[in-house]
């Protein structure tokens, strides 16, 4: 029994001992690879930072944690995380990183022109995309959305692209573009956005449907969602925009990446993005490098689209010649949003209290909250859980077009789109 257990300890001490050695070969045969990648990082740092006096401060950090074998790992996504540590120590440059990007490292080192070159693996990435135009829609109060996920450019594509979303959007009320987690991506589609979409001036240079566009938009609010997922190209039309006061920036700070950038091929796959040029803004003299654009309007990224839409709302709602049907249609809007942006807090028994039958129409309490049924409609959606609008029993019911419940004591009044139509249906009485 104790040869046995001699055995057994010998057995894993073998393996231990060999996983350790096998995991020792790895790392000596990763670490030549490693160096190179950092020596071919250090030289495109030294020939292109855009501060001259962080250069060296850049290259000795990478070459300190070298010469410590931080870099000696096989992982090639652990190496990326330890370099990109080690260069924002050094820079605190959102424009100065490492990835680990095969595709990209194989497009980089291709001819431009070509099938496999960074132009068709660029092209092919904003096909995909519709140019970064991933969403355009008509929300309540005729106010036009869209939303631009990257700044992305097919040259004859993109513009038209542009230019159709324009055209859609010029007849809102308000508009509305997304820039949330947009991280940027080519300066031209920036410049065409910013001519198309931001230029309020019809004397502003541009061609001449972005013209008769601006003379259009001149009166109309426009807002621009942000976030911290926001970044270099899209922070560039989102500081401009703040700067020139053609549109409010709703939302949370951006990231704060305003330097150009190149982006060169590391081997064996990796690509390295290096800052190369400051842009500075003619009306700030700076840029929001490091600070990122703050907020007119500041609220949780997740909220920015409710806060704008209630902002627009707000907007027209105050207009002297607003129509009553059109104020009643902003209202009817505002209660929703209000209650996204401030869920009403409901004591759990007045809610039990609400529940009830009404004519053919049942709510029931669930641990959930109050659900929904209409016995006269079996087709309909059932057992929809309400939501609350306030605090005085007013729910809104998803899967009913534009469908409210007022629930009081003795009944229960449905409300159609604006309150136009009214069903009242009285509480059952039990005996």
């Amino acid at each position: 029994m104790k040869a046995e257990k001699t055995n057994a300890i010998a057995r894993h001490l073998f393996v231990f001992i060999s996983t350790l050695l096998l995991s020792s070969v790895a790392l000596a045969q990763a670490a030549p690879d490693r160096t190179a990648a950092i020596r071919q990082i250090q030289q495109r740092v030294d020939e292109t930072y855009v501060v001259p006096e962080l250069r060296p401060v850049i290259i000795a950090q990478l070459e300190r944690a070298r010469l410590a074998h931080r870099y000696d790992v096989a992982d090639p996504d652990l190496f990326v995380t330890r370099v990109n540590e080690d260069l924002q120590a050094a820079a605190h440059d959102g424009h100065l990183y490492l990835a680990n990007d095969q595709a990209q490292y194989a497009a980089l080192l291709a001819p431009p022109e070509s099938k496999e070159g960074i132009e068709a693996y660029r092209h092919a990435l904003a096909v995909r995309n519709h140019s970064g135009l991933t969403k355009l829609e008509i929300l309540t109060g005729n106010v036009r959305y869209l939303r631009l996920e990257r700044f992305q450019w097919i040259p004859g594509i993109t513009a038209k692209a542009y230019d159709d979303a324009a055209d859609f959007l010029q007849d809102g009320d308000a508009i509305i573009i997304d820039l949330r987690s947009n991280g940027g991506g080519n300066s031209e589609a920036a410049d065409y956005f910013s001519r198309v979409f931001l230029a309020p001036d019809p004397r502003r240079p541009g061609d001449p449907a972005s013209r008769g566009r601006n003379a259009a938009w001149a009166n109309k609010r426009l807002y621009l969602l942000v976030d911290g997922g926001g970044a270099s190209a899209a922070e560039a039309v989102a500081y401009g925009a703040q700067q020139e006061k053609t549109a409010w920036i709703v939302g949370s700070t951006t990231y704060g990446a305003a330097n150009n950038n190149k982006r060169f091929a590391i081997a064996p796959q990796f690509v390295l993005s290096v800052s190369y040029n400051r842009p500075i803004n003619p009306i700030s003299g700076t840029n929001w490098e490091g600070v990122g654009v703050k907020p007119d309007i500041s609220v949780a990224a997740e909220r920015a689209l409710d806060a704008a839409l209630g902002a627009a709302l707000d907007h027209l709602g105050s207009a002297k010649d607003v129509m009553p049907e059109r104020l009643a249609e902003y209202r009817w809007a505002r209660t929703a949003i209000e209650a996204r942006l401030h869920p009403p807090k409901i004591d759990p028994a007045r809610m039990s209290g609400w529940a009830g039958t009404f004519g053919t129409i049942e709510i029931k309490r669930s641990e959930a909250g109050l659900l929904f049924y209409r016995s006269d409609r079996p087709k309909r959606p059932q057992g929809v859980l309400m939501v609350p609008l306030d605090d005085q029993g007013l729910f809104g019911v998803p899967g009913y077009s534009d469908l409210r419940a007022k629930i009081g004591p003795t009944e229960v009044v449905l409300l159609h789109g604006a309150e136009d139509a009214r069903e009242v249906f009285a509480r059952n009485v039990t005996r």
